[in-house]
């Protein structure tokens, strides 16, 4: 693998909530709260266990925090990815989409827990994030009617 993945902890939170730029805080849906909500929500609500269906990783390029990806497993074994976010001065490099195809390929060991597919949801103006999730290679599904939000989806092969 070329870059470490770690767990989430508090002493990421002031890097982290430096990338909320008002870009990400719109496309994350950030704009009443920061990281750490985001976070916590998910480290106390009960339907989520860390480490068996929900976990929090920040990517490092070496010893450099580049991103954070919050991550979920469906009973049908589905990854879910409600938030990723790169750090401002690392997009549209292809870092984001080489580690989600990291991510793809090694998630059992990143994890420690096997999945058959994911899905992601994003926003329809968020044109980065689409080509970083194709280059990764997953696929639009469908949008959203309401909002337009869209669905893109990954098998394993």
């Amino acid at each position: 693998m070329k870059f470490t993945w770690v767990d989430y902890s508090p002493a990421y939170f002031e890097t982290v909530d430096s990338w909320l730029d008002n870009e990400a805080r719109r496309e994350l849906g950030f704009d009443d709260g920061g990281w750490k909500e985001y976070w916590e929500y998910f480290m106390h609500d009960e339907l989520y266990q860390p480490g068996k269906n929900f976990w929090c990783k920040v990517i490092l390029d070496g010893d450099k925090p580049f991103a954070v990806i919050g991550l979920g497993l469906t009973d049908d074994r589905e990854l879910t990815m409600p938030e990723y976010l790169v750090a401002p001065d690392m997009r549209n490099q292809g870092y984001g989409s080489a580690a989600l195809r990291e991510l793809l390929e090694f998630g059992d060991k990143i994890l420690g827990q096997e999945f058959v597919s994911a899905r992601t949801v994003i926003f329809p103006d968020n044109i980065a994030s689409q080509k970083a999730f194709e280059k990764a290679g997953f696929k639009y599904n469908r949008s959203f009617p309401d909002d337009g939000t869209q669905i893109y989806l990954y098998q394993k092969q």
